[in-house]
């Protein structure tokens, strides 16, 4: 049965029955390789690769692409009955025979292939002349009923031929209606075949298939038993083979290969199923799919050994867990669990949680914790808060936070320097922005927020930071046990206008108020460093001070520094407390000591 499309009718108009013999070629699973045709046959279309013949199996192409090759291969015999131009709609024109004409369609022969195109798609002087070649045929038509057909009756398969699980066959149900497809499968209550070149399935019962399709369906599926079963010892053969030891860069490289045929061409390797192997053909863009058994042995054996190579590269890649509502993408195990992006230097690792509202510094000094990555020291997060007074009692008011519903992007996880740019919609309906620039020497963050119309509860945000203890149970321990454990650790205070202050983690808070009297409100910078944070320093600061505010925490409810300290960093006028903006980036500074 001759089968064609439309579209690939038009593809050759386009192309102008393209000079250089250069078309596109595109296989099962619509990736398309741009490449010169050579001839065609029932089996395989013969390309030219950088130079060289190369044969594809024609099961392995698509319906445009098997239809394409048909119709190159007939140009190149001698046409055999009158030609006529015929112009579509666009005003492209190509020569062929005229066969017969339908009130719908007219049937081309081109060059001793015949196919039938919708008439509509010709312009008004293609179907005056088809009216006119076709004489009374057409008018007599539009006073007979035409019979209920899903597709133009097709002739009589031979069941005693030779059959191919890759031809679009008709299937024809007891009252003579005909669809095309792919056969899949056979079960006991159905079969189910592949229609729109392998993009749409369809089931049909096997009590209204005709007895001619019903032989068919059998007929297939012993063959598609005896493919299965070929394969299968093909698998089991080439995975127990000895194959040539390879580096990882092989997976990179282009290696030749030789068909059963004795062609050979140079392909890097993508990947591969049981069924067949994806190939990079040289100074191509798009891969294509061939079967294992159209290689030669010494090629299965390269390739079954880039097979095993990257299935091994593949393993220890780290696996993902997809973003979802309101959780970033994040990896799903090793030492990142649970962390979306991630930038790790000699003497400290940041790590973005999926949660997108902050992120954590750690010391890179291979400790081991309930945390793999180590001891967090900093933690850092955007908030956004408003003031609940459901409650008539205003002493009853309380301070909330608004929770992210959802992001409106999610990309994988990375271990690049990188802005992370994130913006979604918290539970109220209001939006944010939260921007996180990874770098090398630290990081820097803005944000803003919007409120939805009439929200009754105004919101404001700031950035939280804190400093995490680094001694547990300090206030059991002796002021030995703690010298020992802070060694020189110092938290250095530099407030707006005035000079740096320097204070030992050891020292108790009611000794740094009465001693030093430091201004822990309306800091310039803050920084950390000595033997808890060894081998880093990190110093927190802003881009621009101007109009915003930098404040510890004054609930003191602890004793030492060493026990943590928290601060926050926000706009001065309330006004403004919907945002930081970029200008005045909070940037915490790490460095190695």
């Amino acid at each position: 049965m001759k089968i064609f499309f439309p579209f690939l009718v038009l593809l050759l108009l386009s192309f102008g029955l393209c000079s250089a013999n250069v078309y596109p070629w595109t296989d099962l699973n619509g990736r398309t390789l741009q490449a010169k045709f050579l001839q065609a046959s029932g089996t395989a279309v013969t390309i030219e690769v950088n130079g060289q013949p190369f044969d594809i199996p024609i099961n392995t192409l698509s319906q445009e692409s098997k239809a394409l090759a048909t119709l190159l291969q007939a140009q190149q015999k001698k046409p055999t009955m009158k030609q006529y131009d015929w112009t579509d709609t666009s005003g492209r024109t190509i020569k062929a025979g005229f066969v017969k004409a339908t009130l719908k369609s007219i049937t081309l022969d081109v060059n001793g292939n015949q196919t039938t195109l919708p008439l509509s798609m010709f312009n008004d002087a293609s179907q005056a002349l088809a009216e006119k070649l076709g004489g009374q045929a057409m008018s007599t038509q539009a006073q007979v009923p035409q019979p209920s057909s899903t597709t133009n009756s097709s002739p009589k398969i031979d069941l005693s031929g030779k059959l191919d699980l890759s031809i679009v066959y008709p299937w024809s149900n007891q009252k003579g209606q005909v669809v095309e497809g792919t056969f899949i499968e056979l079960s006991k209550e159905s079969l189910k075949i592949a229609t729109s070149a392998g993009r749409r399935e369809i089931a049909i019962l096997l009590g209204s298939l005709s007895q001619e399709s019903l032989a068919l369906a059998k007929k297939l599926k012993a063959l598609s038993l005896a493919e299965a079963k070929k394969l299968l010892v093909l698998t089991k053969r080439r995975k127990s083979m000895k194959v040539p030891t390879l580096q990882e860069t092989d997976l990179e490289a282009e290696h030749s290969l030789t068909n059963t045929k004795g062609q050979t061409v140079k392909a890097k390797f993508i990947e591969s199923n049981d069924k067949e192997v994806s190939l990079l053909l040289g100074g191509r863009s798009n891969a294509i799919e061939l079967p294992w058994n159209t290689f030669s042995d010494e090629s299965v054996g390269i390739l079954e050994a880039l097979r095993r190579l990257r299935a091994q590269v593949d393993a220890r890649k780290p696996k993902f867990v997809p973003g979802k509502k309101n959780s970033l993408s994040s990896y799903s195990s090793g030492k990142y669990k649970g962390y979306h992006a991630i930038i790790e230097e000699e003497g400290f690792i940041v790590a973005v949680r999926r949660s997108g509202s902050g992120l954590e510094v750690f010391r890179n000094v291979g400790e081991k914790s309930s945390s793999s990555l180590g001891y967090a020291r900093i933690a850092v997060s955007f908030g956004t808060y408003y003031r609940d007074k459901s409650d008539p009692d205003p002493k009853r008011h309380r301070t909330r936070s608004r929770g992210i519903k959802s992001f409106n992007t999610y990309r994988d996880p990375s271990m690049e320097p990188q802005l992370l740019e994130l913006s979604g919609t918290y539970t109220n309906g209001g939006t944010f922005e939260y921007n996180i620039e990874l770098k090398k020497t630290g990081v820097s963050l803005w944000s803003k927020m919007k409120d939805p119309s009439g929200e009754k509860w105004p919101s404001y945000h700031r950035i939280n930071i804190g400093v995490r203890g680094v001694v547990a149970n300090a206030i059991n321990m002796t002021m030995p046990q703690i010298n020992t454990a802070v060694g020189n650790g110092t938290f250095e205070f530099h407030s707006l206008g005035g000079k740096a202050t320097k204070v030992p983690m050891n020292m108790k808070w009611t000794d740094v108020r009465k001693k030093m009297k430091i201004n822990t409100s309306n800091l310039q910078s803050f920084s950390v460093y000595g033997k808890p944070y060894d081998p880093f320093k990190a110093t927190i600061t802003s881009a621009s001070i101007k109009g915003m505010r930098l404040d510890m925490d004054k609930a003191y409810a602890k004793t030492f520094p060493l026990q943590g300290v928290s601060y926050e960093y926000r706009s001065v006028e309330e006004r403004n407390r919907k945002q930081i903006p970029k200008r005045n980036a909070l940037k915490i500074i790490l460095s190695s000591e």
